[in-house]
């Protein structure tokens, strides 16, 4: 099957991956752009995870404060060298993830920081919610569980859906990025101010 420039090219705007790479996933997808997108997803999940061992030693501080001047947020991005810590795409992102915390105003940075005692009251409150509906105990516990899954979700930053393209999560990204820039990255601290 013969791949044009232009679909290549089409490829390689949407994901940010080398001419080769999308060459590649175009071909193995058979011409087919969405498949392709997700061969080259899958691709770089797997060499964030050869990379996520690795140290971080290096990074910036992100930071954002809204037009209205009430909300401020700074965020530790991590990364293994110097060079990418000073590289134009990996200040975007830092920058990008402040705007993001900055919206979304996450609580924790991945759902196991969340202590016990928050998701015990969480489990509680959703109990009552679903018994004064009267379903049946067996679905009770579906929706509880479901319910309390969600809210992790939305409270810890990794789990959201990232604000400039809710179709990943804030996960995702770092693994897209991880795969392009070819460094181990994480989120250290974060920190967001808000006036009332």
């Amino acid at each position: 099957m013969t791949i044009s420039a232009s679909e290549i090219q089409k490829l390689r705007q949407k994901t940010s991956c080398g001419m080769m790479d999308c060459k590649e996933a175009l071909e193995e997808a058979k011409g087919d752009f969405d498949k392709a997108v997700e061969n080259l997803r899958k691709k770089g999940q797997e060499i964030a995870l050869k990379k996520s061992e690795r140290e971080v030693k290096e990074g910036v501080i992100g930071s954002y404060i809204h037009t209205n001047q009430k909300i401020g947020v700074m965020v530790e991005v991590l990364c293994e060298t110097d060079f990418v810590a000073k590289n134009k795409e990996f200040q975007e992102l830092a920058r990008n993830l402040a705007m993001h915390i900055a919206a979304n105003s996450p609580q924790y940075l991945d759902s196991k920081d969340i202590p016990k005692k928050v998701l015990e009251k969480e489990r509680e409150i959703y109990l009552e919610q679903v018994k004064q509906e009267k379903k049946p105990k067996k679905v009770q516990d579906k929706i509880v569980e479901g319910k309390l899954r969600k809210f992790q979700e939305e409270i810890s930053l990794l789990t959201q859906p990232f604000f400039k393209d809710p179709k990943i999560t804030v996960s995702e990204l770092l693994t897209d990025k991880i795969a392009k820039i070819g460094e181990n990255i994480q989120i250290g601290e974060f920190i967001r101010y808000s006036l009332q």
